[in-house]
Order: structure tokens, then C-alpha cells, then sequence
């Protein structure tokens, strides 16, 4: 007899890792993201939040909807991800993974940001490289980080 599973409508607020891992592996990880982004991305957004703050059961889910992601949702995980490099720069390290984008180094590495404004990038520049200077076999983030910046054209507003 086949199994079938369904995801059960869940509140954003009541999202944990642990029932996203579990419906990943129920249901592959593009099935999630789809669930996810629907109504208005909301539980997208929610989860790309908590992933943001470093918590390591939150980066462990990022990699896991990494393969199922595209697009939009690939674009956002990276950023999620990054955003979790001053939280948690060990963490992220361990998750990332060059052969398989968007958790690879350029882009998470790269300041995948299209919203935060100039005081925002120096801020989180300086914590990223600070916290990243403390963990062992952070060179390759460090030296993606510095490039981007130095290969930058400045803030442009309009961003």
C-alpha cells in the first residue's frame, strides 16, 4: 500500500525545524517550498527569518530545501544563509557546499543582499568578517566577502 502524506496547514508563528525536516523528507524539498511559498510567501518568509539567525537545526533545514529550490526561492535561501553568518559563521561553513548552489560559497559568501542600505552592508560586513575571522577554514568566505566588495561600485540607491 503507498503512503501518502499531506502537510497539515501550519501558523508561520508554529513552524519548527523539525516539521519542516520531517515534511522535506516525506515529501522532497521543491513539494516544501512550494507548500511554503504559498499565500503570499508568508511561511517563506517566516522560515527564511529563522534561518537568518543562525540557529544550527534552522541552517540544517536551509540545506535541505536547497535542492528543491529555484529562482526566487534559491536567490532568498542564500541570503537566509548568509544573514546567519555573524549568528553562527561555524554553522554556515558547514553547510555550505561549492558543487551544489545556492549554499555554495559565491553566493552566500557574495553579500546577496538587495535591501539593506549602505550603513546596513558596512554593518553586517564588519560582524560577518569579525565573527568569520574566529572560525578555522573561513578563508574562502572571507576572501569571497572581500572581493564583492572590492569589485563593488559603491551604494547606489536605487538598489
Amino acid at each position: 500500500m503507498a503512503m501518502c502524506f499531506m502537510v497539515l496547514p501550519v501558523r508561520a508563528a508554529d513552524l519548527t525545524p523539525q516539521q519542516l525536516t520531517q515534511q522535506i523528507t516525506a515529501q522532497g524539498p521543491e513539494a516544501v517550498i512550494a507548500t511554503l511559498y504559498a499565500h503570499n510567501e508568508h511561511q517563506w518568509r517566516r522560515v527564511m527569518e529563522e534561518i537568518g539567525k543562525g540557529e544550527s537545526d534552522w541552517l540544517n533545514v536551509a540545506s535541505r530545501l536547497a535542492p528543491g529550490s529555484d529562482a526566487d526561492s534559491a536567490e532568498s535561501l542564500a541570503t537566509a544563509v548568509a544573514t546567519a553568518i555573524p549568528h553562527n559563521p561555524a554553522g554556515v561553513l558547514a553547510i555550505l557546499d561549492d558543487n551544489a548552489p545556492p549554499l555554495n560559497t559565491r553566493d552566500v559568501c557574495g553579500l546577496p543582499f538587495y535591501t539593506l542600505s549602505e550603513p546596513q552592508l558596512d554593518h553586517y560586513i564588519v560582524a560577518a568578517i569579525r565573527a568569520l575571522y574566529k572560525v578555522a577554514g573561513s578563508k574562502a568566505c572571507i576572501d569571497t566577502l572581500v572581493n564583492v566588495i572590492g569589485q563593488s561600485d559603491g551604494f547606489n540607491g536605487d538598489n
